[in-house]
């Protein structure tokens, strides 16, 4: 296993910081996280994620938005612009690693990085499979009908604000898509531990899935 802390730099100039996890130095497939607001790239749960995902043999680089965690920037700052910025920046500087050989890369959004996530994967095609966790609808129908890749909605039956949004998101999809509501569950799963483990599980499982498929 190999857990790294890296820094790296926006289009615009913003000094992002990053934790590569993997099992290998061979980092054949990635999953790229972009966290929601207010938190960073040690998110309990995308962390979780991350470890379901490098027992399966896949790495994860989980990166703090501008104003957030060990980033540059004000929070102020993480518009939704910039957010998309350092999101796509964060894919060319891991594509750009000589010791990464990418076979597929992975994007997980969680709430509003699942805006900038959405955004993302209609732009980019090195997107070859996505997770939302509880994503949020801020004016970003027309690029969620524009994403290709096959995309998971995890999303907490109990998170009445959101639940709502990830619904017309899941709605206005036209890739491969499925909705898996979390029985009980809120904005966090952080409930009861079995939610928790139903959402790691069900975000690892639908990478490995797509990355299979890709392969086949």
């Amino acid at each position: 296993m190999i857990e790294e802390t890296l820094t790296f730099k926006t289009s615009r100039g913003m000094k992002l910081a990053g934790a590569l996890i993997a099992p290998d130095e061979s980092l054949r497939d990635i999953v790229v996280f972009a966290h929601g607001t207010g938190s960073s790239k040690s998110s309990p749960r995308n962390r979780g994620i991350a470890q379901r995902l490098l027992d399966a043999g896949i790495s994860s680089f989980l990166f703090d938005f501008t104003g957030h965690g060990e980033s540059d920037g004000l929070p102020d700052q993480s518009t939704q612009d910039q957010q998309y910025d350092d999101l796509i920046s964060a894919l060319d500087y891991v594509c750009a690693q000589k010791f990464v050989e990418t076979r597929f890369i992975g994007v997980h959004g969680s709430s509003t990085g699942g805006t900038a996530a959405i955004r993302a994967a209609a732009e980019d095609p090195r997107i070859q499979a996505m997770v939302l966790r509880v994503p949020r609808n801020y004016d970003i129908l027309d690029f969620a009908q524009m994403v290709q890749a096959p995309t998971l909605i995890i999303q907490g039956s109990e998170d009445n604000i959101v639940l709502p949004e990830a619904k017309e998101i899941f709605n206005s999809l036209q890739c491969p898509k499925e909705l898996h509501i979390i029985q009980g569950a809120g904005h966090l799963f952080d409930e009861a531990p079995r939610f928790q483990n139903e959402m790691e599980q069900a975000a690892c499982e639908w990478f490995v899935r797509w990355f299979s498929a890709a392969e086949e």
